[in-house]
C-alpha cells in the first residue's frame, strides 16, 4: 500500500523550499531534488507549480502579498498621505522577512545575475496592488492600452531593494535599512510627486506612439 502523504499547500512548499535552503546552504538544482527532500510526489507539487522557478518567484511575491494583506484591514493606513503609506509598508515588509534573514541571503547570492528569475519576479510582483501608487492628475491613454504602472513598478522596485539592503545589513537593529528606507523613499516621492515622472511619461509616449506607427509602416 502506498505511503499516504500530507496535501500539501503552496505554503507548505514555501516552507519546505526555505528548510532545503538552510539544511544545504544552496539553492535546490531542480525540481527532483526538492521532491527528493520532501518525500513528496510530483503530483502533488504539479497541482500548484509548473516548475521549481514558479514556486522561488511565488515564494518572493508572497512577502509582499502577506504584507498587503496587513495592510488592507488597517484602517488608519488609508487616511495616511501616501509616502507615509508606502514606508508602514516598507517597514512592515522588513518585518516580515527579518526571520528569513540567512534564507534570503543565500537565495539572493543564488540568484544574482539570473535575469530570467528577476523578469517573472518581476511580473508576479507587479500584480500585487499598490493602492498609493495612484498616478495623480495626468493619466496617458497608452498607460491603459499597455495595461502599466510606472509609479507602481518604481515602489515595487524600491521596495526590491529595501529587501536587498535589509538582508545585507549588519548594523544594530538594522539602524542602516531604516536610514535606507527613509531617505530613499523621501528622493523616490520627491520624484514620482512632481513634474520628473510625467516627463518620463512623455517620452514613454512618445517612443510607445513611434513604435506602433512603425508596425504599420
Amino acid at each position: 500500500m502506498a505511503k499516504k502523504t500530507k496535501k500539501y499547500r503552496k505554503t507548505d512548499w514555501f516552507k519546505a523550499y526555505k528548510d532545503y535552503v538552510l539544511q544545504y546552504g544552496e539553492t535546490a538544482n531542480d525540481t527532483k531534488d526538492l521532491l527528493h527532500f520532501t518525500e513528496q510526489p510530483f503530483v502533488q507539487f504539479g497541482e500548484l507549480f509548473d516548475e521549481l522557478e514558479e514556486l522561488e518567484v511565488h515564494l518572493i511575491v508572497d512577502y509582499f502579498a502577506n504584507a498587503l494583506k496587513v495592510l488592507d484591514k488597517d484602517k488608519e493606513l488609508k487616511e495616511m498621505e501616501v509616502k507615509d503609506q508606502h514606508l508602514a509598508f516598507l517597514y512592515l515588509l522588513m518585518e516580515l522577512i527579518a526571520k528569513d534573514d540567512l534564507f534570503l541571503r543565500i537565495f539572493k547570492r543564488a540568484k544574482q545575475g539570473d535575469s530570467n528569475f528577476f523578469m517573472r519576479l518581476q511580473k508576479g510582483l507587479n500584480q500585487q496592488e499598490l493602492s498609493w501608487a495612484k498616478l495623480k492628475n495626468w493619466r496617458p491613454d497608452f498607460i491603459d492600452e499597455l495595461n502599466i504602472n510606472p509609479k507602481r513598478s518604481l515602489l515595487i522596485n524600491h521596495a526590491i531593494s529595501c529587501m536587498l539592503f535589509s538582508i545585507e545589513d549588519k548594523s544594530k537593529d538594522k539602524q542602516d535599512t531604516d536610514a535606507y528606507i527613509e531617505k530613499t523613499t523621501d528622493l523616490l516621492f520627491k520624484l514620482t510627486d512632481t513634474s520628473t515622472l510625467h516627463s518620463f511619461l512623455d517620452l514613454g509616449k512618445f517612443m510607445y506612439s513611434r513604435g506602433k506607427s512603425k508596425m504599420f509602416n
